[in-house]
């Protein structure tokens, strides 16, 4: 295929390097700055640099915030050939599948929703990393009329490039588990190094530390967009969230050891039942059949 892939930052940069890296198939850069898109080439990370006419792609991967991934290809549709495969890779999808979705059909072209489970605390091209997806999880959300041949061909090139366990989902579902599974746990971060202790911690801190505070260099501009575009399923999470640990707080005050006891007993055995659920889980998770059906 010959492929463009729009935004080269850390997610857009790693999808280049790993197409060039484990595949057969052209890929073109497209970047707001151009200076990256020069640097991508220089590197051979890219084959050329992409202009505003996408007609000759077979795959188009947005690899842009999810406001910016509406205007851009709501600029560039109509210069796209039929049955191109347009992605976007947001970490939120609201009605953006939607949207695109219907936009993409008037021209013929295939739009589909995807969410590579993968990242690093930092951002941009400079960090970007062809191994990126080895092993990672891959999110489809298609729509009920999404061709099952496109969500096959698009799982293939996902292989391709290095994940590993596929998740078909509708975009409502998707929103909810993000908001548990990375959005919140950002937030958690974030809120963690507002202890004045950080100052002091060097020499008093181990793994679980770092585990804790890794993502609390999160970049800004991208993390607000995604948590004001999810914030009634991120809200409801955090809602969750100080529950429990208005729990500990009580009983830490109570000094009741037995409740906290309980409590830290809870946790360990939802945790490995999870530890258990995801060895046995298999590599393809079609969820849209049972969402359709409850």
């Amino acid at each position: 295929m010959r492929i463009l892939v729009a935004g080269l930052g850390l997610i857009g940069g790693s999808l280049c390097k790993a197409i060039h890296a484990y595949t057969d198939h052209a890929v073109c850069g497209w970047n707001r700055t151009k200076a990256v898109a020069e640097k991508a080439l220089a590197e051979h990370v890219i084959d050329e640099i992409a202009g505003d006419d996408c007609s000759g792609f077979d795959m188009i991967i947005t690899s842009l915030y999810p406001e910016l991934t509406r205007k851009w290809v709501r600029n560039h549709i109509g210069t796209m050939q039929k049955n191109t495969i347009v992605l976007d890779v947001t970490g939120v999808k609201t009605d953006l599948p939607k949207e695109m979705t219907e936009l993409c059909s008037g021209y013929g072209v295939h739009y589909l929703s995807t969410h590579p489970m993968a990242g690093k605390e930092r951002a941009g091209f400079d960090v970007s990393d062809e191994n990126l997806f080895q092993g990672a999880n891959f999110i489809m959300t298609p729509l009920p009329e999404t061709p099952k041949s496109i969500i096959a061909q698009v799982q293939n090139f996902a292989h391709q490039v290095g994940f590993r366990k596929f998740v078909i989902t509708t975009p409502e579902m998707h929103d909810r588990m993000i908001a548990y599974t990375s959005q919140l746990a950002h937030v958690v971060s974030s809120s963690y190094v507002q202890s004045p202790e950080i100052q002091f911690e060097s020499g008093f801190s181990g793994g679980s530390f770092q585990d804790m505070t890794r993502i609390a260099t999160m970049n800004e501009d991208m993390w607000a967009d995604l948590f004001m575009e999810n914030q009634e399923s991120l809200s409801y999470e955090l809602d969750i969230l100080i529950q429990h640990l208005q729990e500990y707080q009580k009983a830490l005050a109570n000094k009741d050891r037995e409740a906290v006891y309980a409590l830290i007993r809870d946790g360990r055995l939802r945790k490995e039942q999870n530890l258990t659920n995801r060895r046995n889980s298999p590599s393809v998770i079609d969820l849209t059949k049972k969402e359709s059906n409850s």
